[in-house]
């Protein structure tokens, strides 16, 4: 089994023991507390999202009012209740749809039994007034319900009985109550039945308790609040035939509420929205939900349980995704991913909950967290050393792409190897043995250093891998474990780079020996830049490519392995590194193979159809120039000129073919292929023979095929 196997495994465990560990502390209710105050906020937050409803207003007994009647009626507190009779012949003159009193008057009046006949009156000819009663849950055989008359004129009687959660929040209330066999409607929905004696609860959100859901305005304010001051003054101008500050058509169709105000008056609840809450604005909240259909909607449990399980399986697939696919950047990919893991636990529940869904938040959002923190701590501990250690150990000569196979697939890390379509580059720099002669060991050490840093970092830099070094050679691949489609591309674009870096690097090299040391240089290099610009020395690479099926993979012993690559194809490389010798090029030397893959991105010159050492199979040589894009003018001219110049020497016409290489020559006078060829021409072919073995000059041409033969590596 690979790692990405064992990896993904682990983690859908981790997963599972993650939302069994939730799960169990959900039914345990370890939650509840903090989801009970996530509601709390969130309803907060959405209180601001809330349509009141336009009928529903709130007459206030507040401290102006008592203050007003004690100086306009001479009304000591508590008022008479024909003060209350006053207010409801005043707004039932209005036609309201109903007058609802959040008061208790379960004591006969001090003013004696006729201010109770007053009260009763008015809520006779009214037929719209409900008044409270109250049962204690802690002593349901003792009701409160309002005295004689006033019981009996009300149109309808409403529990103001709360539903507390176990925090003592109101968050609930429940529509109706039974007692001694009588159903009683709650105080905030009891408006209802005045217009039908039997409403259709069936579709509102119930919850398993009986008890809806309450979704809070930020405060009762944002109803229409009067003071019963307006009411008293509207009313005495309103009996004289005069015009007041209200009239009681301005009640008309609404819902009235009728309650203290004044401070230690009003009854004071604890809800979402406010901690000091009046408890009138509980049952105006409820007609409220009624009327605008917006009672919060629970979530169903089995829905929940499946969000959870969601973002247990999100965690741990953030991690094992960023390990497996993303390797390379799972240093970004997995906070980033956490970060956006943590936003979707938080905003899905906070939306659905500005649109009237209550979905869990806590659980959800700790069986997010345990499964991502235990997934990565398990990446950490089991994992971190073992990628930490490849990493540093072959990040330096292999492509990412081959250290993260290496970690997220153990099974690559074995013996053997796999058949790849890839290209092998082999390099080496032109008599460097006259630098070993001229520099100390440690000099040597630090140039080559130097050299072969920047060198291989193109090389890494275009997804190549560094096979191995052998002294001033670099021998490298492209297209393996990864299969690369392009490999030829990267290969040469590397190869390219790689020269143009030389150029920089000689130069580099001037600068450094004709200015004081910098003090980040080492002595030695220092030193050896000094000695090879005294003795006129440069840098120059050779390159060999070709392409083709070649076997990679690690060889060697258990205890010591090499990830490398073998087969005739990658000798043919090496063997057109040294070709470069031959021919005198500005560098680079590609086969036949690798040129077909380029397409037309490339600039290449075509050189002779040759056989080289140890290889019967006759290739056609390329020299590559430049990458197309990158290419003047000039230089493609030039090299149109010179595909005319090799067309005139295979064809044998050697005159014409020398006046093309003496052309080019007077363009490019560096052109030192263009000078061998001219050689060639002058010394054999146009004087009727042909370069033998004997002649010393590396080649040996067969007049038969039109095939040089090489005669050294």
């Amino acid at each position: 089994m690979n790692q990405n196997h064992r990896l993904w495994i682990r983690s859908f465990i981790i997963a599972a023991a993650s939302l069994a560990i939730t799960l169990v502390l959900n039914l345990l209710n370890f939650f509840l507390p903090f989801e009970n105050k996530s509601y709390d906020i969130r309803m907060t937050n959405a209180a601001k999202y809330k349509n009141i409803c336009d009928q529903i207003c709130l007459i206030c007994v507040d401290q102006e009012s008592i203050d007003w009647a004690q100086e306009n009626y001479s009304w000591s507190w508590p008022w008479p209740r024909e003060a209350y009779a006053k207010i409801i012949d005043f707004v039932s003159a209005g036609n309201p749809k109903s007058i609802t009193f959040d008061i208790l008057y379960t004591e006969p009046s001090i003013y004696g039994a006729e201010d109770d006949k007053a009260l009763a009156l008015s809520e006779e000819k009214s037929q719209k007034v409900i008044q409270t009663f109250f049962i204690s849950e802690d002593d349901y055989d003792r009701p409160l319900f309002p005295v004689s008359p006033i019981k009996e004129n009300a149109v309808l009687l409403g529990n103001i009985t709360s539903k507390k959660d176990s925090d003592d929040v109101i968050r609930r209330t429940r529509l109706s109550y039974e007692y001694d066999g009588i159903v009683y409607p709650s105080l905030g929905i009891a408006s209802v039945y005045l217009e039908n004696p039997n409403p259709d609860f069936s579709k509102l959100p119930v919850l398993k308790d009986d008890t809806v859901l309450l979704r809070f305005a930020s405060s009762i304010d944002d109803y229409f609040p009067y003071s019963a001051k307006d009411i008293f003054e509207s009313y005495e101008c309103w009996k004289n035939g005069e015009e007041g500050p209200l009239v009681p058509e301005d009640f008309e169709d609404l819902y009235i509420f009728t309650a203290y105000y004044a401070p230690g008056l009003f009854d004071i609840c604890s809800t979402p929205v406010s901690k000091v809450y009046p408890g009138v604005g509980i049952h105006m909240t409820a007609l409220d939900n009624y009327l605008n259909n917006d009672f919060m909607k629970k979530i169903p449990e089995a829905v929940n349980i499946i969000w959870i399980i969601f973002l247990c399986i999100l965690a741990v697939v953030i991690i094992a995704a960023s390990e497996t696919f993303f390797a390379q950047y799972s240093s970004i990919t997995i906070p980033v991913g956490i970060i956006a893991g943590f936003a979707i636990s938080l905003y899905v529940p906070v939306i659905l909950f500005n649109n009237g869904y209550w979905l869990y938040l806590i659980a959800p959002v700790f069986a997010f967290a345990l499964s991502a923190v235990t997934s990565v701590i398990f990446s950490l501990s089991v994992e971190g050393k073992q990628k930490r250690f490849i990493k540093s150990a072959f990040s330096q000569c292999l492509s990412k792409d081959v250290v993260n196979q290496i970690i997220n697939d153990s099974s690559s890390f074995t013996l053997g190897g796999k058949n790849f379509q890839m290209s092998a580059i082999f390099t080496d720099i032109q008599k460097f043995s006259s630098f070993s002669e001229l520099l100390s060991a440690a000099e040597l050490g630090c140039l080559l250093n130097f050299y072969l840093t920047k060198m291989s970092d193109i090389i890494i830099d275009e997804k190549g891998t560094v096979d191995k070094y052998e002294g001033d050679a670099i021998v490298a691949l492209v297209g393996a474990p990864v299969k690369m489609d392009d490999h030829a591309t990267h290969a040469c674009a590397a190869a390219i780079k790689m020269k143009k870096a030389e150029v920089v690097m000689n130069k580099e090299i001037i600068d450094y020996a004709a200015n004081p040391k910098p003090s980040w240089m080492e002595d030695e290099l220092y030193s050896a830049f000094k000695t090879m610009v005294a003795n006129g020395k440069t840098i120059f690479t050779r390159i060999g490519i070709n392409s083709g099926e070649m076997i990679a993979g690690y060889f060697g012993s258990e205890r010591k392995k090499n990830y490398t690559m073998m087969g005739n194809n990658v000798n043919l490389a090496s063997r057109l590194e040294g070709v470069n010798k031959q021919y005198h090029t500005g560098g680079i030397l590609i086969s036949e193979a690798t040129r077909n893959l380029l397409g037309n991105d490339f600039v290449v010159r075509s050189l002779d159809r040759v056989r080289v050492v140890n290889i019967n199979t006759p290739i056609q040589l390329y020299e590559l120039i430049e990458e197309k894009k990158s290419a003047s003018e000039d230089l493609l001219l030039y090299i149109e000129k010179w595909e005319l110049a090799m067309k005139r020497f295979s064809e044998k016409k050697y005159k014409e073919a020398k006046d093309c290489f003496v052309s080019l020559l007077k363009t490019n006078a560096e052109d030192n292929v263009a000078k061998y060829y001219i050689h060639l021409l002058d010394d054999y072919f146009l004087k009727g023979s042909y370069p033998l073995e004997k002649d010393n000059e590396g080649v040996e041409y067969n007049p038969e095929d039109g095939v040089f033969k090489l005669l050294q590596k």
